[in-house]
């Protein structure tokens, strides 16, 4: 039996997340009922399983859901307080 890489998955600063591992992938959708509320999630897409990938973090990206470096362009600031300017 193969020797499996350990799961990971980093936060890199203002950028995307790093995974690694072989974790698997996939989009979901919010299904909503009748009134109006949201009820369960829909499996709407597996992707490939990769050894590694960066899912986009910043929402710009035009390879969702991988990261196409758009966080450099739109200067994402992911929230973290110790760099606000007041």
């Amino acid at each position: 039996m193969g020797k499996t890489a350990p799961k990971k998955i980093r936060v890199l600063k203002d950028g995307p997340y790093l995974v690694a591992g072989d974790v698997p992938l996939s989009r979901e959708i919010m299904v909503v009922g009748a009134d109006k509320e949201p009820e369960s999630w829909k499996k709407t897409e597996d992707f490939p399983a990769q050894s590694q990938y960066a899912p986009c973090r910043c929402g710009a990206s035009k390879n969702k859901p991988f990261c196409d470096g758009s966080h450099l362009k739109t200067r994402f600031n992911d929230g973290d307080p110790s760099v606000r300017k007041p």
